[in-house]
């Protein structure tokens, strides 16, 4: 467990320290700001459902590209043939990672919520007691669907070997798949939105977490 710790925080300063996560921490919070100011049209979405999907899918895009390319570059270099003479576990490695990034995303999109907060205070737009609600609801949902793609971000760069289609599948098919958890509050009436896509979120984190540690396990390096 020393070393799922150890890992864990390695994992975590580097992305913390990287350009792009410093970037996400600055550039979420001001589009929240943005958006504030923005009158648009959601097409009969609800708000708090339109802005979870937004956070999701730049903060869940971001976080499956860094994943899925940052394993490829690794697998590439051959950085873990040195794990064959510690007491790591390869799950652990993958868990490091996945921990790291989505810690590192919760808290952009947490400070995203609290710009938008801040602006409410500053314009006098204070929200009550159920719009406060609302707002976590929706950053609930956003980290829901976040989680899945960061889980795919880590399966596909596993399974492919070039930096590039790392990348263009993260976009494609990791912010994609993503939509599961915010889709049925968005479509399905005379539902609670917040459980349902807590449940799919945690549910298709969990299988496809197991899938790639058992193809990560049987990998030769």
């Amino acid at each position: 467990m020393n070393s799922l710790f150890l890992l864990l925080g390695d994992e975590f300063r580097g992305f913390v320290k990287s350009k792009i996560m410093i970037a996400l921490w600055v550039g979420l919070p001001i589009l929240a700001i943005i958006l504030h100011f923005i009158q648009f049209d959601t097409e009969g979405i609800p708000l708090t459902l339109f802005t979870a999907l937004f956070i999701a899918s730049i903060g869940g895009l971001l976080g499956a590209v860094m994943l899925s390319t940052s394993l490829v570059n690794e697998l590439n270099a051959n950085v873990y043939d040195l794990f064959l003479i510690r007491p790591v576990k390869r799950w652990h490695i993958l868990f490091a990672k996945y921990v790291a990034v989505f810690l590192s995303i919760t808290l952009a999109s947490i400070l995203s919520f609290a710009a938008g907060l801040v602006v409410d205070a500053i314009t006098g737009e204070v929200p009550a007691g159920p719009a406060i609600l609302e707002v976590l609801e929706s950053l609930a949902i956003s980290l829901a669907a976040i989680s899945i793609s960061c889980v795919m971000g880590i399966l596909i760069g596993i399974l492919v070997k070039s930096v590039a289609l790392a990348a263009i599948l993260s976009i494609y098919l990791g912010e994609q798949l993503s939509v599961v958890a915010i889709l049925p509050g968005i479509f399905l009436e005379n539902i609670e939105p917040l459980p349902i896509s807590l449940g799919i979120g945690v549910a298709v984190t969990i299988i496809i977490l197991f899938v790639e540690i058992f193809i990560f396990s049987k990998k030769q390096f």
